[in-house]
C-alpha cells in the first residue's frame, strides 16, 4: 500500500509527521522523556528516617571498625540492646524483604552503606528543589543467623569498596559543571585497609566550594539505593542502532513501518543434515521459525504467552548465535528468567557459555565463571558422530519415503496406495460389502480411471437383468438381437417355430405310423423319415413295389460290371445274371426305361437298408404315406426356423448341439418358453448393447462374477469399485519397492531407531557447540597473544570485572563466553563501548522500554520475547518508605509494546506446561485470538489424576463487607482451601504452591487460616518455611496472594479461590472485585496462568448462580471459567472418524471392550481407553495417530516420531503409530494387539469374522 495509491494515508503520515519548523528532541533527550519507573529516588532525593535506614553513626566504635574492614558484622554489635536495637531490627526485615524483591523483581542490587550525605538546594529546569545525596556507597549484604536466645539476629557486611554516588557525579557535572573523579574519591577513603572516609569527605567540600549551601554530613547509614538515571548510553549517531532509530522515530512523532519478515531462505528441518543441526534443546514449529529469523539478522517481537517456552526459546537462540559466532546479551528484570535460561542451558552441558553478570557483580564470581569456561574449551573434543549422523539420515529418509510413497498419488491412475486403502475399508465397512476377487488388468484400470460411465452401464445392465437369477435363467439370455426389428423378428420367429413344431410333429408321427416306421425324437430324425419318404417315392416312379420284395443286393450285382463285382469280391454266374436281369427289368413300371439300370438298384437298395432301420416291424415294405409330401414340406420350414433361431440365441444356449438334434420334447419345451417369455426379450437388445460395451472395456471376466454370483443392482457400483482400487491398490504396491518390502513391523523398528539417534544428537548438540567454540577459542589464542596474556593475568593474580573483562577483543571472548546475562538495570556498570550482536530481552512486557534502552542500545539487532496479554510495566519504590518521591510519574510503556509498532512479530503458539488442553483452549478463546493450543492430558480423558479440578461449596455464603452488600470471601472457602493446601504439603511436598485470591481480604483470611493450622501441624513447617531463609534461590517459597499482586508467581500447584460467594439470603452480587474492574480481563488471565502443572478452582459459586446479562469483562471471563468447569455441561466435544480405516479400528476396538474417542486433542486419531475409571492401577491410555492423516503429513519426521510422542508421554499418554499397512491388512490384530496392551476384555461375545478382501 503506498500514498500514491491511497491518498487519505498520505494525509495521516503527513499528519503524523512533525511540523517543518518543529525540532525533534535528541535522542538522549527522548530517552530520559521515558523516566526510570522508580517511585523514589534515593540516590538524589534520600530523605533518611528511622523507618527507612539504620543509622550506625553513633553505634558502637569496635563494631563500626570491624564493619569497615569488611567484616561481618551483628547489629547487636553495632547497637546496644534495648529500644534502639528493637527498632533497627525492625527496619532491618523491611530492608532485606526490598532487597530480595528488587533483585528477583529487577535484578538489582540496593542494599548499601551510606557513607555521607551531602545536601543542598539545587535549582534545575526553573524549579527549585532540595537535593539530599549518599556521598560514598559500599554494597552491603543483610543476612539473618539465629541468636543465642533463639531470636533471629541480622549481619551487616560490606561486600565491596564504597564509590562515589554516581548519580552525584552526573547531577554536579551536568548542573554545576563540576566533575568528580570517582576513582579519586575511592583512593581517598582507602587510604588505609579500612574505609576512611573524612578524606573523601573533606575533598568534596573543597570541590563544590561554590554551591554557597552544599553540606557534607558525616554518617553510617545503611538503606536501599538504586542508580537509575542512566542506563543508556547512546552513541552520537543512531545508523548502527536500527531498532533504537526505529523506536526514537516512532516516539517522536513519525509514523512507524515495521518491516514484514522475509523468507530466510532456510531449508526444512527434514532436509538439514545432521552435522549443519544448531540446536541444543527442542524447539517446537513456531519456535524454530523464531530461531531462524533471528539467525538471520531480523530484528523481531516475539508474542510469547505463559508456558509457550519463552526461555527455552531464548537459551536455543542464545546457543544458535553463539555457534554462528555473535556475541549475545540476554536480558531480563526478573533473575528468576534470566535462572531459567541459564537452567536450560545447563541442561545441554552449557552452562559455561554464558557468563552471568548481577547487579553489583562480585569479581570472584565472574572469575570462577570464565575459569569454567576455559576448562570447556581446552577440555572439548569433536564428537565422532559421523556413523550415528548417517544412520539418523537414512532413517530420517525411510521415514520420509513411507509418508511419500503412501500420499503419492499415481498420475496413471490419479489416487495414491493410501487413498486406495481407504477406498478398500470403506467398502467393506458398508452393511453388505462387495465380494469380488476378480483383479482388472493394468490396461483396463487405465481405461477406468473415471468409472462413472463404466459405473452407470454396469448399473444399467443390473436394471435390465443382466445379472439377476431370472434374466440368467431366461431362454432368451444372451440372444444376439440389437434393435427392436430384431426383436420383433425373433418373436415370431419363436411364435411361428412353436406352432410349426405342433403341427409337424402330428403330421411326421401319422406318417410314421401308416407307414410302419417309429416315431422319431428329433427334428433331424423327422428330416430323415421326410427324405425316406422322398427317395421311395422316387424309387416307386421307376419300379413297382414289388421291387421291395426282391433280393434287391443280387439284383445290384447282376446289373453291375465285371469290375464292380469284382471289386466288390462278388461271384455270379451268367445263368444267375440272366435271371436276375429279367427279374429287374420285371419290376421296373411299364412304359419306364431307366437310363442306368443299376443305379436305380442300388438307390433302392439303399433306400430299403434305411426303410428298416426305421420301420416298427421288420420286413414292412417301404411306402409312401398319404401325408408324405405335407411331412416333407412342414419339417424343411421348421429345420430352417430352427437353425435361424440358432443364430439369434447366445452361443451357450446352443453349445450342447444343434436344436435339431436335440429331443423334441424338450425342444418343444423350450420353444414353448421361448415364447413365453417374450417380456424378457423385449430388455434384450439394450441389456445386450450395454454388456457387449462393458466386455469391450475389459469387464467380461467382472461380468461373469457378478452374474454367477447374482450380484443385486444396487451392489454392483462398489464391486466395480472394490475390483477397480483392489487392483490399483496391488498395482501400485507391486511397483514400489518401498510399500512392497516395508511392513508395520519394519517401520515401527525404524521409527525407533530415528527417535533415539535422534534424542542422543539433540543431547550431543552441547558437545558439538563446545567443541566449535573450542575450535574457534584455540584459533583466537593464536591471533589475539596479548589479549589472551591479559585474559590469563586476569584470572590468575586479579579480580576479573566487566569492565576490565571490557578491555578483551571479543573475539577472544565470544567463543569462550559468547552469551552474557544480567538485569537491563545493571547495564549501568557496564562500559559505554561495550557491545553484543544481538539482544535478546526477555519478558518485554513487563518491562518499561526506559529500563530496557540500556540493552536495546547494546547490539543493531534485537529480539524481545513477552506476553502483551499479562504483561504491564509496573513502577517501584527503592525506599522502604517513600518519602523521597521522584515528582510526578510519568505513565510507563512496556518495550513489547513499544517494540511491537517497529518491529515484525512472530507468535509462540503451543502451550508446553502439562495442564489441561481445555483450559489452554479456554485461554486461548478468552485472550488470546485462538492462538494457543496445547497437547491434552491423559487425565482429561480418563478423569484421573487431572492437572485442572474445581469443586463446588454449596454451602458458601458470607457476610457482605462493610460498608458493601459483596461477598468477598466465605467461611467455606477459607476452610477449604486450607484443606486443601495441606493436603498438598502431605501428598505433593516436591511441588510448589500458591494460593491466588481475587480480592485482599480473601487473602488476608486464607492467611490467617493457614497460620493457625501450621501451628497445629509441625509437619508442615518444613514446607511453608521454605524459600524464605539465606538458601532462598533453592526452592520456591509457599505464597497465599491476590490476583493484582499475582503476575510474577509462578508455582508447580496453584489454588485459585475468587471468595466471593452469596448472601445468607442467597443473593449473588454480580461484582467480582478485580475482576469486575477495568483490567479485569488481564487479571483472570493472571489467575489461570499461574499454575505450571496443577490448578485446583474452589468457589461457592456455579455458572447457574451467575445472570450473563450483567456481566462483562474479566466478570464475564469467570463466569466462562466456571461454565468450563462447574457447568451443567463441562464434557469436552467428541470428534468424528473421518478416515475409514480408522472407522474399522474403533468399531473393532470398542468391540473388544476399550473405550474410544475419536480426533481426541487435536493431535491423535483415536484416544483409546480402558472404560474401568475406577481402576487404580489402569495402564496408561493409548493416543493412536494414523500415519496416513492430514496432522501427521503435516509434521516434520521429528514431530511425529520423537517430540510429539515425548509430549503425549510427558502427559501420561502411551503413544502409538498406526502403520495404514498393518491397520488395512490384518486390522483385528491391531486391534487384539492394543486391547491387550490395555487389559480390556470384550463386553459381549462377538464371532471374529476374516476379511476376505484384504
Amino acid at each position: 500500500m503506498t500514498e500514491q495509491e491511497f491518498p487519505r494515508l498520505a494525509r495521516a503520515r503527513a499528519a503524523a509527521r512533525p511540523d517543518e519548523g518543529q525540532t525533534r528532541p535528541d535522542p538522549a533527550a527522548w530517552v530520559s522523556s521515558l523516566g526510570s519507573g522508580a517511585e523514589n529516588d534515593t540516590m538524589l532525593r534520600f530523605a533518611p528516617s528511622a523507618a527507612n535506614s539504620i543509622d550506625l553513626t553513633e553505634a558502637n566504635s569496635s563494631g563500626v571498625s570491624q564493619l569497615l574492614l569488611g567484616r561481618r558484622t551483628r547489629l547487636s554489635t553495632l547497637l546496644p540492646a534495648g529500644p534502639v536495637l528493637d527498632a533497627a531490627h525492625e527496619v532491618s526485615l523491611g530492608l532485606r524483604a526490598k532487597v530480595r524483591e528488587l533483585a528477583e523483581e529487577r535484578g538489582i542490587d540496593v542494599g548499601a552503606l551510606a557513607v555521607g550525605v551531602a545536601t543542598w538546594t539545587a535549582e534545575e529546569d526553573g524549579r527549585r528543589e532540595r537535593r539530599s545525596a549518599p556521598v560514598l556507597l559500599a554494597r552491603v549484604a543483610l543476612t539473618v543467623r539465629r541468636g543465642a536466645r533463639g531470636r533471629d539476629e541480622l549481619e551487616v557486611q560490606i561486600t565491596e569498596p564504597a564509590r562515589l554516588n554516581p548519580a552525584l557525579v552526573r547531577n554536579l557535572r551536568r548542573h554545576h559543571g563540576i566533575a568528580l573523579d570517582p576513582e579519586a574519591y575511592q583512593q581517598a577513603a582507602y587510604a588505609t585497609a579500612r574505609l576512611e572516609p573524612a578524606p573523601a569527605f573533606a575533598r568534596l567540600r573543597e570541590e563544590t566550594a561554590a554551591i554557597a549551601d552544599l553540606h557534607v554530613q558525616d554518617c553510617l547509614l545503611v538503606s536501599t539505593f538504586a542508580d537509575l538515571g542512566e542506563t543508556a548510553s547512546l552513541p552520537a549517531s543512531l545508523e548502527d542502532l536500527p531498532v533504537v532509530q526505529a523506536l526514537y522515530d516512532a516516539g517522536t512523532g513519525m509514523v512507524p513501518r515495521p518491516a514484514a519478515l522475509q523468507p530466510t531462505g532456510a531449508p526444512a528441518e527434514d532436509d538439514v543434515a545432521p552435522a549443519d543441526e544448531r540446536l541444543v534443546v527442542d524447539v517446537d514449529a513456531a519456535q524454530a521459525r523464531v530461531l531462524e529469523h533471528a539467525a538471520a539478522g531480523e530484528s523481531l517481537v516475539v508474542a510469547a504467552a505463559p508456558g509457550t517456552g519463552q526461555t527455552q526459546t531464548a537459551a536455543a537462540l542464545a546457543a544458535r548465535l553463539a555457534w554462528e559466532g555473535r556475541r549475545v546479551l540476554v536480558v531480563a528484570e526478573r533473575s528468576a528468567a534470566l535462572a531459567d535460561v541459564l537452567d536450560r542451558l545447563e541442561e545441554a552441558d552449557l552452562r559455561s557459555i554464558a557468563l552471568d553478570v548481577p547487579a553489583n557483580a562480585d569479581p570472584e564470581l565472574l572469575r570462577r565463571q570464565l575459569v569454567q569456561a576455559v576448562l570447556r574449551s581446552e577440555r572439548a573434543v569433536e564428537p565422532d558422530t559421523a556413523r550415528d549422523e548417517a544412520a539418523l539420515t537414512e532413517r530420517r529418509r525411510r521415514l520420509q519415503e513411507h509418508v511419500g510413497s503412501l500420499h503419492h498419488v499415481r498420475p496413471r491412475w490419479g489416487c495414491s496406495p493410501f487413498q486406495a486403502m481407504q477406498a478398500l475399508a470403506a467398502l467393506t465397512g458398508l452393511e453388505t460389502p462387495p465380494a469380488t476377487t476378480v483383479r482388472l488388468k493394468r490396461s483396463v484400470l487405465d481405461s477406468t480411471v473415471n468409472r462413472q460411465a463404466v459405473g452407470e452401464q454396469l448399473v444399467r445392465a443390473g436394471e435390465l437383468g443382466a445379472f439377476s437369477a431370472a434374466a440368467t435363467e431366461s431362454r432368451w439370455f444372451g440372444a444376439r438381437v440389437r434393435n427392436v426389428q430384431e426383436t420383433e423378428a425373433a418373436s415370431e420367429l419363436a411364435d411361428e417355430l412353436a406352432a410349426a413344431l405342433h403341427t409337424t410333429r402330428r403330421a411326421v408321427d401319422t406318417a410314421a405310423a401308416q407307414a410302419g416306421l417309429r416315431p422319431e425324437r428329433t427334428v433331424a430324425g423327422w428330416a430323415e423319415q421326410a427324405d425316406l419318404y422322398r427317395r421311395v417315392a422316387r424309387t416307386l416312379t421307376e419300379f413297382t413295389p414289388e421291387v421291395f420284395s426282391l433280393d434287391v443286393p443280387q439284383l445290384v450285382a447282376a446289373t453291375a460290371t465285371s469290375s464292380w463285382r469284382r471289386l466288390h469280391l462278388v461271384e455270379m454266374s451268367s445263368v444267375a445274371r440272366s435271371r436276375l436281369r429279367r427279374a429287374a427289368k420285371d419290376a421296373v413300371r411299364p412304359g419306364v426305361q431307366p437310363t442306368d439300370l443299376h443305379g436305380a438298384l442300388v438307390d433302392a437298395a439303399a433306400v430299403l437298408e434305411d426303410w428298416n432301420r426305421h420301420a416298427a416291424e421288420p420286413g414292412t415294405p417301404p411306402q409312401v404315406p398319404d401325408q408324405g409330401e405335407h411331412v416333407m414340406g412342414h419339417v424343411g420350414q421348421v429345420r430352417e426356423h430352427l437353425h435361424r433361431l440358432e443364430a439369434v440365441l447366445a452361443p451357450e444356449a446352443v453349445a450342447e448341439g444343434p436344436l435339431d438334434e436335440r429331443d423334441v420334447d424338450d425342444l418343444v419345451a423350450a420353444v414353448d418358453g421361448l415364447v413365453a417369455d417374450r417380456d424378457t426379450l423385449a430388455t434384450l437388445p439394450e441389456r445386450t448393447l450395454v454388456l457387449d460395451s462393458l466386455r469391450d472395456h475389459g469387464l467380461a471376466e467382472l461380468l461373469d462374477d457378478l452374474r454367477d454370483r447374482e450380484v443385486p443392482t444396487e451392489a454392483l457400483t462398489a464391486e466395480l469399485e472394490l475390483a477397480w482400487w483392489q487392483s490399483a491398490l496391488e498395482a501400485m504396491i507391486s511397483g514400489d519397492d518401498f510399500l512392497a518390502m516395508m511392513s508395520g513391523t519394519d517401520l515401527a523398528e525404524v521409527e525407533r531407531g530415528f527417535r533415539d539417534l535422534d534424542r542422543a544428537h539433540l543431547e550431543r548438540g552441547g558437545t558439538r557447540l563446545s567443541a566449535a567454540l573450542a575450535a574457534r577459542w584455540r584459533e583466537a589464542l593464536r591471533t589475539y597473544r596479548a589479549d589472551a596474556a591479559v585474559l590469563r593475568t586476569l584470572l590468575k593474580q586479579g579480580s576479573p570485572t566487566v569492565e576490565s573483562l571490557a578491555t578483551i577483543t571479543p573475539e577472544l571472548l565470544q567463543p569462550l563466553v559468547p552469551v552474557v546475562t544480567t538485569s537491563p538495570m545493571a547495564l549501568s556498570e557496564f562500559p559505554p563501548e561495550w557491545r553484543a550482536d544481538v539482544v535478546v530481552l526477555l519478558e518485554a512486557d513487563a518491562t518499561a522500554l526506559a529500563t530496557a534502552m540500556g540493552a536495546l542500545t547494546r547490539a543493531p539487532q534485537v529480539v524481545a520475547l513477552g506476553d502483551p496479554v499479562i504483561g504491564r510495566p509496573q513502577s517501584f519504590q527503592v525506599s522502604v518508605d517513600p518519602t523521597a518521591t521522584a515528582g510526578p510519574l510519568r505513565p510507563l510503556r512496556s518495550a513489547h509494546d513499544a517494540l511491537d509498532e517497529v518491529l515484525p512479530t512472530l507468535p509462540l503458539r503451543t502451550v508446553h506446561r502439562p495442564l489441561e488442553r481445555r483450559l489452554v483452549r479456554l485461554l486461548s478463546a478468552l485472550a488470546y485470538d485462538g492462538a494457543l493450543d496445547a497437547l491434552p492430558t491423559a487425565g482429561e480423558a480418563t478423569g484421573r489424576d487431572r492437572a485442572v479440578t474445581a469443586e463446588y461449596l454449596p454451602e458458601g455464603t458470607g457476610i457482605p463487607m462493610t460498608g458493601g452488600d459483596v461477598v468477598e470471601s466465605t467461611n467455606a472457602e477459607v476452610a477449604r482451601t486450607v484443606e486443601r493446601v495441606f493436603e498438598h504439603i502431605r501428598d505433593r511436598p516436591e511441588q510448589s504452591l500458591a494460593v491466588v485470591t481475587v480480592s485482599e481480604q480473601h487473602a488476608r483470611r486464607v492467611a490467617a487460616a493457614v497460620q493457625a493450622t501450621a501451628a497445629q501441624a509441625p509437619w508442615a513447617h518444613e514446607f511453608l518455611a521454605r524459600g524464605r531463609g539465606e538458601d532462598a534461590a533453592e526452592a520456591e517459597p509457599f505464597v497465599i496472594v491476590p490476583v493484582v499482586r499475582a503476575a510474577s508467581v509462578v508455582r508447580d500447584a496453584v489454588i485459585l479461590t475468587p471468595g466471593y460467594g452469596r448472601t445468607p439470603h442467597g443473593r449473588v452480587v454480580h461484582h467480582f472485585g478485580a475482576f469486575s474492574d477495568p483490567d479485569g480481563e488481564r487479571m483472570v488471565t493472571v489467575a489461570l496462568t499461574r499454575a505450571r502443572r496443577r490448578l485446583h478452582l474452589i468457589s461457592a459459586l456455579r455458572a447457574a448462580d451467575l445472570d450473563e446479562d450483567r456481566l462483562d469483562g474479566g466478570a464475564l471471563w469467570f463466569l466462562r471459567l466456571l461454565e468450563a468447569y462447574l457447568g451443567d455441561d463441562a464434557a469436552d466435544p467428541v470428534g468424528m472418524v473421518g478416515d475409514p480405516l480408522l472407522a474399522d479400528l474403533r468399531d473393532r476396538l470398542e468391540e473388544h471392550g476399550a473405550r474410544v474417542l475419536p480426533r481426541y486433542g487435536g493431535v491423535m486419531d483415536l484416544a483409546v481407553l480402558d472404560p474401568r475409571a475406577d481402576q487404580d492401577e489402569a495402564p496408561r491410555p493409548l493416543a493412536l495417530a494414523g500415519d496416513g492423516g492430514e496432522v501427521y503429513r503435516a509434521l516434520t519426521v521429528r514431530q511425529r516420531s520423537r517430540t510429539l510422542p515425548e509430549g503425549l508421554e510427558a502427559r501420561s499418554w502411551e503413544p502409538r503409530t498406526l502403520w495404514s499397512i498393518d491397520v488395512f491388512a490384518d486390522p483385528e490384530s491391531v486391534a487384539r494387539e492394543l486391547a491387550d496392551r490395555l487389559g480390556v476384555e470384550p463386553t459381549d461375545e462377538t464371532d471374529e469374522t476374516d476379511d476376505d478382501v484384504r
